[in-house]
């Protein structure tokens, strides 16, 4: 009975670990040498590798390199020409010596005595393109091998791409991004790319913790039950600080690693995705994400590090299905079951089209949302959006505590609306009117509840309820 245990605790903790995802944020660990040295043909020295055949050019692999070729870009390197990666070709960009890429479909994981260390960088100057047909991995070791409060980033080796040209992905094409992507470039996700960052959950509690809260042992595991308080509110997906341009048909993915039951655990998170993501673009829709790592997010001297994401034509507000393996079985899970968090170090901009709130969303302190004109935000009548005026975290584990940040809120610029039908609390702003605020006969918009861990692994009261109202007030 006791290993029986062992192996249902096991698989809570890996169910927690799928859900594990959001919209998108992230990761304050990020400082790197900014004195790369790069490597050409002047420098006498082979630059990649198909097999165990060398080139002085990165260029001249790719050019060469055939469907089910791996390209290793095996020092320092700063583009000279435009290249394509082709369909069926694998480029890594590894992290170590005789770096395997892939460990069971994974990034490598971490130890105990690994240090972090830039391996290699590749340098994509200005005016300078990498389309990627076939895939792209930038590798990192990430993971630390043990339970409880550890951010899952990088721990060991990773590569890096400094990019001040462009990275563009095509349709079937993959960007797999373990390390470090930075400078002042941009990647550019066409429809039918996928572009994958690292996603680090913060602040996280442990599994046990997490079990309690959202449900218990016998009603996560064995009845298939969960529910609010989701077990995490803060997160980071900002491992590529360069610009992000998501296209409607393309995916942004974070792909997340846990570690618990004396393993690692993972699971890829569909952030951005019009069939199966936490945003769902409009057709030709477009996301612009970007990352300012010294904005600063509340009180705390060190909260720093924002992102943005601009919304262009329009877009859904959804819920997401993870998937993840325990012991050969497969298990699809949703965030549909919870009151998703939106962390406060995330701000959005609303523009030109039509948005909808598809699934149940709060938003913590320090977030905004402004909402620009000709753009209409919709909560549906039986939707439930929090915007958190205050949070005073009840105390926890370590430092997990959710920091001190001001009160999050929605700005209505121009002739922009929101249409509540459905519950909706926090602070709007209106620019224009306060008539930019349209409440349905049915909507609900005072005492909206909101659960929130009551301490660490409460077993009589895992959770405790907020409660807050809506605030309609001109912007100063």
């Amino acid at each position: 009975m006791q290993n029986k245990h062992k192996l249902v605790c096991a698989m809570g903790i890996t169910l927690l670990a799928a859900f594990c995802f959001i919209a998108v944020g992230m990761l304050d660990d990020s400082s790197t040498s900014e004195n790369n040295v790069t490597l050409s043909a002047a420098d006498d020295a082979p630059v990649a590798k198909i097999g165990n055949v060398e080139y002085y050019y990165l260029e001249d692999a790719l050019e060469v390199a055939k469907s089910g070729d791996t390209v290793v870009l095996i020092n320092d390197y700063e583009m000279v020409d435009p290249v394509t990666v082709p369909a069926g070709v694998f480029l890594l960009i590894p992290c170590m010596d005789n770096d395997p890429g892939y460990v069971s479909g994974h990034n490598p994981d971490g130890t105990t005595a690994s240090v972090k260390s830039q391996y290699v960088a590749l340098t994509i100057p200005q005016d300078i393109t990498l389309t990627v047909k076939g895939s792209v991995l930038v590798n990192a070791v990430t993971g630390y091998p043990a339970g409880g409060d550890y951010d899952q980033d990088i721990r060991g080796g990773y590569a890096q791409i400094n990019l001040a040209g462009n990275i563009v992905v095509e349709n079937g094409g993959l960007l797999d991004n373990c390390g470090y992507i930075k400078g002042a470039g941009q990647v550019t996700a066409k429809s039918g790319a996928e572009v994958r960052d690292l996603f680090v959950i913060e602040s996280w509690r442990g599994g046990t913790h997490a079990l309690n809260l959202i449900g218990g042992l016998f009603d996560v595991i064995l009845a298939d039950e969960y529910h609010d308080p989701f077990p995490l509110n803060e997160y980071n997906c900002h491992n590529i600080e360069s610009t992000v341009k998501i296209e409607s048909g393309s995916s942004f993915i974070g792909n997340v690693k846990m570690y618990g039951a004396s393993s690692f655990n993972y699971t890829l998170f569909p952030l951005i995705d019009n069939t199966n993501g936490l945003i769902r673009l409009a057709p030709n829709a477009y996301i612009i994400k970007t990352y300012n790592e010294n904005a600063s997010n509340g009180a705390a001297a060190n909260d720093t590090g924002r992102t943005t994401i601009q919304i262009y034509g329009g877009a859904t507000a959804d819920d997401s299905t993870l998937n993840f393996t325990f012991s050969s079985v497969s298990k699809d899970l949703s965030t549909s079951r919870f009151t998703f968090p939106v962390d406060g170090d995330i701000e959005f901009e609303l523009h030109s089209g039509n948005y909808t709130f598809n699934d149940n969303f709060k938003f913590l302190t320090g977030s905004v949302m402004t909402v620009y004109a000709d753009a209409t935000l919709t909560v549906p009548s039986d939707k439930k959006v929090v915007f958190y005026d205050e949070f005073n975290d009840i105390n926890n584990v370590s430092n997990t505590k959710y920091p001190q940040r001001d009160a999050a809120y929605i700005l209505l610029k121009g002739n922009s609306t929101l249409n509540i039908q459905g519950s909706f609390a926090g602070i709007v702003k209106c620019e224009t009117s306060l008539d930019q605020v349209i409440v349905g006969a049915n909507a609900v918009t005072t005492n909206i509840e909101s659960k929130e861990a009551n301490g660490y692994n409460n077993k009589t009261a895992p959770s405790v309820s907020l409660y807050f109202d809506l605030q309609v007030q001109l912007a100063a």
